[in-house]
């Protein structure tokens, strides 16, 4: 590990010498040190740069193209360099290769496969790994044609930033969120990692007064988060307990919980400032190798979680441990081929009742990259079902690898690089629009008169109605005729409401029924009304 750390302090001073140089002099050998690190961000510039005045080179062009893909940064812009480079040799095959990838990721799928049907003719020898892309394709097809029914909702610029922001996972009520960001105000935020982003660190967020609106993320300090790099990758479903992984120089490859106690006011597991303690290594049974993702039942009786041998790149699979009654955990144990295929998984996440396991893999039926599937679990057998893919377009051509899903099923959290994005992965919260909608219940009293208490009339005819602003239907109450009494319940949604009584001006006001949580809420709201 110490020579690791050594070749690792050498390449970030020399990476940090090439940042501080001018673009102007950097050149191709800076740009390619760059890329042969997997540092694409940083040589995206400089191959721009070069490109300009040295338009012929072709192995110049496609690196940035490869860059250009990798990093999400403009993929069209990668489809015209690629395009570029096989018009002028129709048997650059490795450019074809690259092309298939880049309309894959583009969603031109026709021309994706035509594609990669010309790299085969180029490298027939290649025709079983173009199989793999070929099954995707179709996939895909399948999925688009017959996409399902959900809204994405971006979290907006309250939660996403400019940055890398993903692994969301919100509590049971939808009050508490834990994400990964790599922003600059991190602990380590100041320095450019070997992939030109920054390190990661968790953050939180919640809602404080049932509006629906999330506070400003806080990061989640120094007894979760380092200067190098933090992840939460799973909770359990009152937020009581994170799952966190690290990657550090000297410890990596493991999972760390984080817990949590109970606040005494709100009885809320994430108090007002959130007191989350140390974070703690898991037990060796389960961090015997390479592991990145967990996830735990309600009870604390069983963790899924995602297992890889040591320094091999890939070959994720997921495993299970059982908590023994001595409180100690159980071997852990393979999930069957049912769940693992010859491709990675990762990112296990059991719902609330513990019979939906969801999971991100690059097998199945995926559409590219990682996909997002469930299945059902029996715990009395161990059994599960065959994996459903979550279709389009909650899963995509590109990696979808993790979503956290609300105990009622009709919303999701998940992190995207989707059109009007703030510039890189950004955090969604998707509202599956085929189950049953929250209803809200509000009650309250219509006043008459220009002070409060008045003097009211024995009988008044008034009405109140609600007009939703996204689909122009209209829902009317009618206050009781002598105590002004009334109660209303809404559909989540924006609304226009008019309330009207004979003798008196109308009002009209803007009002938003938020959908944040799983259960029915009473809010008292009250008209105040004035004589014509």
């Amino acid at each position: 590990m110490r020579s690791i750390l050594v070749v690792m302090l050498l390449f970030v001073i020399s990476l940090g010498h090439s940042q501080t140089k001018n673009l102007s002099k950097l050149g191709e050998d800076d740009a390619n040190e760059h890329f042969q690190h997997k540092n694409y961000l940083m040589a995206i510039p400089i191959y721009r740069k070069e490109l300009k005045k040295y338009p012929d080179n072709d192995q110049m062009r496609y690196k940035l193209a490869k860059c250009l893909l990798y990093t999400r940064i403009n993929r069209q812009e990668a489809v015209q360099h690629l395009e570029k480079l096989v018009n002028k040799n129709d048997k650059y095959a490795e450019a074809w290769k690259e092309l298939g990838k880049a309309y894959h990721l583009t969603n031109q799928l026709e021309k994706a496969e035509n594609a990669y049907k010309k790299y085969v003719e180029l490298k027939p020898k290649k025709e079983e790994e173009i199989k793999y892309f070929l099954k995707q394709i179709a996939n895909a097809r399948v999925y688009m044609n017959n996409p399902v029914n959900v809204t994405f909702q971006n979290m907006g610029p309250e939660i996403n930033s400019d940055e890398p922001d993903y692994y969301p996972f919100v509590n049971n009520t939808e009050t508490f969120l834990g994400f990964t960001s790599r922003r600059k105000e991190n602990f380590g935020g100041k320095k450019v990692e070997m992939d030109g982003c920054r390190s990661s660190d968790v953050y939180f967020s919640k809602i404080e007064d049932g509006n629906g609106k999330w506070i400003k993320p806080v990061n989640a300090g120094k007894l979760i988060n380092t200067g190098f790099d933090e992840q939460i990758v799973g909770l359990k479903k009152d937020a009581s307990e994170l799952v966190i992984y690290i990657d550090h120089v000297d410890k990596y490859g493991d999972l760390y919980t984080t817990t949590s106690k109970p606040d005494s006011k709100s009885g809320a597991t994430a108090g007002p400032n959130f007191p989350y303690q140390k974070i703690k290594l898991i037990d060796p049974i389960i961090n015997e190798k390479i592991e990145t993702s967990g996830s735990f039942s309600e009870d604390g009786s069983v963790f899924f979680f995602t297992r890889r041998d040591k320094f091999q790149e890939g070959n994720n699979d997921l495993f299970m441990v059982r908590r023994l009654p001595s409180g100690k955990w159980a071997p852990a144990q393979k999930l069957p081929p049912t769940i693992n295929t010859e491709y990675n998984e990762d990112f296990p996440f059991l719902s609330e009742d513990c019979q939906t396991l969801y999971f991100a893999s690059e097998g199945h039926n995926s559409m590219g990259g990682y996909d997002l599937f469930r299945t059902v679990w029996n715990p009395e057998d161990n059994s599960f079902s065959k994996p459903e893919n979550l279709g389009y377009p909650i899963n995509s051509t590109d990696d979808d690898r993790s979503i956290c899903v609300t105990p009622d099923n009709r919303v999701g959290y998940v992190s995207a690089f989707r059109p009007g994005g703030f510039g890189d992965l950004d955090i969604y919260r998707i509202k599956f629009n085929e189950t049953d909608q929250i209803i809200r219940i509000l009650i309250g009293q219509l006043w008459l008169g220009d002070s409060i208490p008045e003097h009211q009339p024995k009988e008044i005819i008034s009405s109140i109605i609600a007009t939703n602003k996204t689909t122009n239907q209209e829902f009317t109450f009618v206050p009781h005729h002598k105590t002004g009494r009334f109660v209303m319940s809404l559909p989540a949604g924006k609304y226009s409401i008019l309330v009207n009584a004979n003798g008196y001006k109308d009002l009209k006001e803007e009002m938003e029924i938020s959908d944040f949580g799983h259960i029915e809420i009473e809010k008292e709201k009250n008209y105040l009304l004035n004589k014509k």
